[in-house]
């Protein structure tokens, strides 16, 4: 049960950041897409995240490194990559009313008729 849940959680806000990306401008979702393809190959992924295993094998430290390390990146594209990924997960995740009992948002006030 707590497994399938985290996986439901998981699902939930992968679906939030597609729906999050598609809303986006062509050229943003462009770029988004130029960074994944970049990223799901394994070349782009050793040299750009460091991460060496395919993203579905990836140590859970692995991942946390490499978001880490962009992070903090002296590299202005690095930290740009870092903070777009973190707003659409982040917005994926809070735009779900699953997450919002735990923040103590009571949900959107109704709409009058």
């Amino acid at each position: 049960p707590a497994g399938a849940e985290r996986a439901r959680a998981i699902d939930e806000t992968v679906s939030g950041v597609d729906r999050a990306i598609a809303a986006l401008p062509p050229a943003s979702r462009g770029e988004l897409a130029q960074l994944f393809a970049l990223l799901a190959l394994s070349p782009g992924r050793r040299v750009f995240a460091g991460v060496a295993s395919p993203w579905a094998d990836a140590d859970a430290s692995e991942v946390a490194a490499f978001l880490d390390a962009w992070r903090a990146s002296g590299w202005e594209l690095k930290r740009s990559a870092y903070d777009a990924l973190h707003q659409l997960v982040l917005a994926a995740w809070y735009a779900n009313p699953r997450s919002w009992p735990a923040i103590g948002y009571p949900g959107p006030p109704p709409l009058a008729v």
